[in-house]
């Protein structure tokens, strides 16, 4: 599944050296709040070999990746590249994110309310066509009942669509990342509906 030297980084288009992977695999397992040898019993390995590999004295199997992903409760990419896909991102980096887009509109001179009167204004002037009038009041209908943890996660998950959606045309992208890309993205959302829906997993 992935080249035993290098892996295509889809956020930043360059190719990442598998020396890094280890350092990913000791940083990730520290952020969860997981010793080596909690990590090693979950694995079913020895803590002496995840030492090795979290300094980087072997290349682990693909199949030993996958279990570290699942283990450490993260996608691959983000163990295998150190960059987050939505799903890896907790809350206050989502709210991080949700403000620096914030940020970006003053930056450019322009406000969130600025930019949102601007646009519904045009449309408001513009012959719509159904389906985009459609969209649009359904949105507005969305806004109108969901609170704000809502609608930032809404937000975010849009702004990884806008962000990302010529990835897949660059002819250097790896298409298992890719595709390991989009199933985060697609578990992210599933999570999303859960909570909106309020599914409880036990019941």
């Amino acid at each position: 599944m992935f080249s035993i030297h290098v892996i295509y980084d889809i956020f930043t288009y360059k190719v990442v050296n598998y020396m890094a992977l280890g350092e990913n695999i000791k940083k990730i397992r520290k952020e969860k709040k997981i010793t080596q040898q909690e990590l090693a019993i979950k694995m079913g390995i020895s803590r002496s070999y995840l030492g090795d590999l979290e300094n980087n004295r072997y290349n682990p199997s693909s199949k030993t990746l996958e279990m570290l992903a699942k283990k450490l409760g993260v996608s691959m990419l983000y163990l295998t590249t150190g960059k987050k896909t939505i799903n890896d991102l907790n809350e206050d980096e989502l709210k991080e994110g949700f403000d620096q887009v914030q940020k970006n509109f003053r930056k450019s001179n322009d406000s969130v309310n600025a930019f949102v009167e601007r646009k519904l204004k045009a449309l408001s002037n513009s012959e719509l066509e159904f389906t985009v009038s459609q969209y649009l009041a359904n949105i507005l209908i969305f806004l109108q009942n969901s609170d704000t943890e809502d609608i930032r996660t809404l937000a975010a998950f849009i702004a990884q669509l806008n962000k990302y959606k010529e990835s897949g045309k660059d002819e250097n992208i790896n298409q298992d990342e890719l595709l390991e890309f989009i199933e985060g993205e697609a578990e992210f959302f599933k999570n999303f509906l859960k909570r909106y829906y309020s599914y409880n997993e036990g019941d």
